[in-house]
């Protein structure tokens, strides 16, 4: 008896006492979409790399697709320090954790990175268990962001628990797509989706916008066309950067870098600058 009261003691004890928390108070900016291909995370790491370049901030990228392409596309300086715990056990713990125990340097200047983590397949059903199972990682998010400037959480392509879990730690959603009919599709679920998370969870997110992605400009009357749709759709919605289609950011991402590294001056490192100037002006 004695032990069980013990055990219960030590999981009222709070995690401030374990991490000090610091002095900033981190912006959460979740990138998601329903649709794979659209360039979700070479979007997630290209802000998160370059808020922590042209914006000076301190910066965590949380990779919490399983797929683990946000590692694969930072491997190059990643640094391979062991870490504490990873994603998928934190919010699967029934003591309260941090992300802070999931972290490790990204290998840039201000910016940190939660790791390939395949546990969160797994996690992905185990979450549906777990009671408050929508605010797991933003349980987790309490102390760690007090130590940034930003939080960028890199979402799996879907609307299961670990989208829904980003959706809510989030203060703002970035809705990457293409113009392709399907991609244009999900994203429009996404904001719906947005909609029902702040009408039955009583949070309060906001969409910071829509942003174009792969765009062609060898196809512009197809493309004004459908321009001409979802700007009367979305409104004020659609950011005015768009990512054009750039060789040098698929292959940044094979050489594990972010764009700023390996082709500085390529058109895909001049569009995601402006990206990260207009989001960190939205913000």
């Amino acid at each position: 008896m004695r032990n069980l009261i013990t055990n219960g003691l030590k999981r009222l004890v709070k995690t401030e006492e374990k991490y000090p928390r610091g002095d900033r108070h981190a912006k959460i900016l979740a990138v998601a979409t329903v649709k794979g291909g659209v360039g979700k995370t070479t979007t997630a790491v290209n802000l998160a790399a370059g808020l922590a370049k042209f914006e000076g901030a301190k910066v965590l990228l949380i990779d919490l697709d399983a797929q683990g392409h946000c590692t694969t596309s930072l491997s190059a300086r990643l640094s391979t320090s062991v870490r504490k715990k990873s994603v998928s056990e934190i919010l699967l713990s029934d003591d309260p954790l941090e992300l802070l125990d999931a972290r490790t340097s990204a290998g840039i200047d201000n910016l940190d990175l939660t790791p390939a983590d395949p546990g969160l397949a797994e996690a992905e059903g185990r979450i549906a268990q777990k009671i408050g199972k929508e605010s797991l990682l933003r349980d987790a998010l309490k102390i760690t962001r007090t130590h940034y400037d930003y939080i960028v959480i890199d979402s799996p392509p879907n609307k299961g628990n670990l989208t829904l879990n980003a959706l809510v730690a989030a203060d703002k959603v970035l809705i990457p797509t293409d113009l392709s009919a399907l991609s244009v599709q999900g994203a429009d679920e996404l904001i719906g989706t947005v909609v029902t998370v702040n009408e039955r969870l009583g949070h309060n997110l906001g969409v910071l916008g829509v942003v174009l992605t792969r765009v062609d400009g060898r196809t512009q009357s197809i493309n004004d066309q459908i321009l001409g749709q979802i700007e009367e759709a979305w409104k004020d919605l659609l950011l005015d950067t768009r990512i054009g289609i750039n060789t040098a950011l698929a292959k940044a991402q094979l050489e594990g870098q972010a764009i700023y590294e390996f082709a500085p001056d390529s058109r895909g490192a001049e569009h995601y600058e402006a990206l990260v100037r207009e989001v960190a002006r939205k913000f």
